[in-house]
């Protein structure tokens, strides 16, 4: 046996980087989607706090994300949808819901001010329905894989 190999082995199981694949899902299942780009001013806000939202931040269910005058962000999703925001955006992301496995779920977003562009992924090929982008004044759903939505206001 390669000492070298061994050791390397070691150093991971001990750090708790193997993990079986049970674990892994464990682990994925609290989180939806993260932050691929930040830029700015961009702040998240969960149970009452919030905080910055740095790329990398890995984001719940019921979070909402928030961006200043200077701020802009891009989100992916653990189906492949992406979402960007604009300066002066706020996003809740009010449920979501994926199984990597049939595709199936459900995507749904309210944007109450700012810019926001969806891309949608896995769950949009599989029922194009599952993903649905709200509004103050409007729902988007249904066939639209591709969409902008701007909201005015505070």
């Amino acid at each position: 046996m390669d000492y070298k190999k061994t050791s390397g082995l070691s150093a991971l199981i001990g750090a708790g980087l193997v993990l079986g694949a049970g674990q892994v899902q464990a682990q994925a299942a609290g989180w939806v989607g993260q932050v691929k780009v930040s830029r700015g001013i961009v702040q998240f806000e969960r149970a009452g706090q919030r905080l910055p939202a740095p790329v990398g931040l890995r984001l719940k269910e019921n979070d909402v994300i928030l961006t200043e005058a200077n701020g802009s962000v891009g989100l992916m999703f653990n189906d492949n949808s992406t979402l960007s925001m604009g300066p002066n955006g706020e996003v809740v992301l009010e449920r979501y819901a994926y199984d990597s496995t049939t595709y199936l779920g459900a995507f749904d977003a309210f944007v109450k001010r700012g810019a926001v562009s969806l891309e949608a992924g896995n769950l949009a090929n599989a029922v194009p329905e599952s993903v649905r982008v709200k509004t103050p004044q409007a729902e988007i759903k249904g066939q639209a894989r591709n969409f902008a939505v701007n909201v005015e206001g505070k």
